[in-house]
This record gives C-alpha cells, sequence and structure tokens, in this order.
C-alpha cells in the first residue's frame, strides 16, 4: 500500500561535511532516515537537477523502489543529472546514506566508488556517523588522485551558467572559459550525462521553482520575463516539460525526500 502526497511522512537527517579537497566534487553527505507516522509505504518525485546523487542503502531491507523501474535500492542507487521527474516509493523503514555532488562534477567519482562492494559492509560497521564521514572522505579522496583531469573542465562554465541562471549565450561561455563550443558541449555530455542547452534549460526551470516557492501572490507573464523565458507561452510548455503538471496545477514545493537529499 502506498500514498501519493508528497507532504505526507517526515525524514530525520544529518548532514556531514566533506573534506576541503573534496568539496569541488562533493557537497555533502546525508544520513537519511524515514520518520513516517505511520506503517504505510509513500510515493515521492524527485523534480530534474543537475546534482548527481549517490544513495547507499543503510538498511536491511529493500526500502526504495524506482517507480518508473521498478528496481529496487539494493546497495546503492546511483542518479545522474537528469531532465524527467523520477517517481520512488520510500518504506517507513527506509534508512540511507546520500552522497550529493556539485552541479557539473560529473559521476565518475561515484562511479569508482560503486566498484568498491565492501562499501556496504564497511559502511555497516560503522559505530557513528562521523565514522562514515571519514570512510567516505578516504575512498573519495583516493579516487580523486587516480582521477584523469580533462583539460575541457565545464567547473568555469557551470559557474556562468548557475550565476546566469541559465540565461547564457554560447559566445558568452566560449569567451569565459576559453573553449570551443564544440568542447563545451562534448565537455557537459561526458562530465554530466547532459547536452549544455538541456542543462541550461534544467537550470532555467529550478530558477522558476525557486520563484513559485517564494512569491504568494504569481504573475505568470511576470515570472517567464524575469526567468528569461521569452513568453508565457513558451515557459507554460517547459514547466510541463520538467514538472508534468502545468505552473497553475504545482503544488508550489518539492516533495520532502528532495527537501532532505538536496
Amino acid at each position: 500500500m502506498s500514498v501519493s502526497d508528497p507532504k505526507s511522512g517526515m525524514f530525520s537527517k544529518e548532514y556531514l561535511q566533506p573534506d576541503n579537497q573534496l568539496q569541488d566534487h562533493i557537497h555533502a553527505y546525508i544520513v537519511l532516515q524515514a520518520d513516517f507516522p505511520d506503517p504505510v509505504n509513500r510515493d515521492y518525485m524527485l523534480l530534474p537537477q543537475v546534482h548527481p546523487f549517490l544513495l547507499l542503502n543503510l538498511s536491511e531491507t529493500h526500502t526504495i523502489q524506482n517507480k518508473q523501474t521498478g528496481e529496487y535500492l539494493l546497495r546503492h542507487l546511483l542518479i545522474p543529472p537528469h531532465h524527467q521527474s523520477l517517481s520512488f516509493r520510500i518504506s517507513p523503514r527506509m534508512k540511507i546514506l546520500a552522497i550529493q555532488g556539485v552541479a557539473g562534477s560529473g559521476s565518475h567519482l561515484f562511479e569508482d566508488i560503486l566498484q568498491l562492494d565492501h562499501i556496504q559492509q564497511q559502511l555497516s560497521q560503522c559505530k557513528d556517523t562521523q565514522s562514515m564521514r571519514t570512510l567516505l572522505n578516504t575512498l573519495l579522496s583516493a579516487c580523486l588522485k587516480c582521477e584523469k583531469r580533462s583539460a575541457g573542465s565545464i567547473r568555469e562554465a557551470v559557474r556562468v551558467i548557475l550565476h546566469t541562471g541559465g540565461n547564457v549565450l554560447i559566445r558568452q561561455l566560449e569567451a569565459a572559459t576559453f573553449q570551443t563550443k564544440r568542447t563545451l558541449e562534448r565537455g557537459f555530455l561526458t562530465q554530466t550525462g547532459l547536452h549544455l542547452k538541456m542543462f541550461c534549460r534544467i537550470i532555467r526551470f529550478r530558477r522558476a521553482i525557486a520563484c513559485i516557492e517564494k512569491e504568494k501572490q504569481l504573475c505568470w507573464a511576470k515570472l517567464a520575463q524575469d526567468c528569461g523565458y521569452c513568453d508565457q507561452t513558451h515557459f507554460i510548455n517547459e514547466f510541463h516539460f520538467f514538472a508534468g503538471c502545468l505552473p497553475g496545477a504545482y503544488i508550489g514545493t518539492p516533495s520532502s525526500f528532495e527537501q532532505a537529499i538536496g
């Protein structure tokens, strides 16, 4: 049995800061546990985003299911940057460790750490969350040392895109990064799995979501203009593409699961 109210249920969470040398790649470690008021599964949605996540199962049972694929979180689940909303069914027994990557950092570090079959056993043997933090810092730092750094880094391009809310011309990115359009497009696809244009579209959509969350009285035409859409129709079409609903039907806040790992 499940319920689909994204506001129902609660999560207890603890944020752990990664070491300084990892902070260009890892934003946070989050120990997250379901704290539902009743023994009922709940459905939650993750809106499109440009941050990769790695979920590591700390439960003894399968407590998260990807509703699109039917796949359960067994030991780990990699959620790369994505342009479509994802839906998950969560058990009241859920306990995970979520690693939130930095936008544009790619998921190669996560893919490297997933090669360590013993990581689940090591995490389960940690006596407290600080021990988990130490373990993850050690493993991820080792992965970084083995990383081959690409000359086509997109870090500066990501900074410009975030600063402009996704409203940036390719020639501006070329000037800011001293890279050609082709190099930038190849770098984004390789390091994020998203095309450069799609990356910008998601950032613009997330900016619109943030505006909807904080504004009590909305003028859709003004919101569309402020977020860089050419007109209200363009904004409505983009919103429906990413959120699966019209702006007026949006509940006004991301699901509590997204807020917990975001």
